[in-house]
């Protein structure tokens, strides 16, 4: 299974950061398989002022066998978070508005229950990994001599 993450984000949200994470770690989710209906999801974190009146899209490409839709974040809600609390967050909208968006669709050959099932695992350990700091390449500076 393919996952894709990209973000159409206001900077003060800071989920580029997030999302750059996810997408380092997508690798441990390419050699599963769900079925041969659905062989990649992609998702774009909207995270923009609300009186934009930004609306979900969502598609299915039964011939490239992808998935794809917007996870839609409450920027004033994410703003004031701590970039863990921001990543918890993240992870709880992508798995409630992906659920919501692949349980309208009638797969024959996906089983989605069980991506779901380990899509949420694989968020659980990734945020276990992230110490809120750092996002991958960079690291903050410790201040300390190496």
């Amino acid at each position: 299974m393919k996952l894709s993450f990209t973000a159409d984000c206001n900077w003060e949200a800071k989920v580029g950061r997030i999302k750059s994470h996810y997408a380092e770690n997508s690798a441990e989710f390419a050699r599963r398989t769900y079925g041969g209906e659905v062989v990649s999801v992609a998702l774009l974190f909207v995270c923009r002022d609300p009186e934009l009146n930004l609306s979900r899209r969502v598609q299915f490409r039964r011939k490239k066998a992808e998935f794809y839709t917007d996870v839609m974040l409450d920027l004033p809600t994410i703003i004031p978070l701590s970039m863990k609390e921001k990543m918890r967050y993240v992870s709880a909208e992508l798995l409630e508005q992906l659920s919501e968006q692949l349980n309208k669709v009638k797969f024959k050959d996906f089983d989605h229950a069980r991506f779901l099932q380990d899509l949420e695992k694989w968020l659980k350990e990734i945020e276990s990994r992230y110490d809120g700091k750092t996002s991958g390449s960079w690291r903050y500076d410790s201040g300390e001599e190496r």
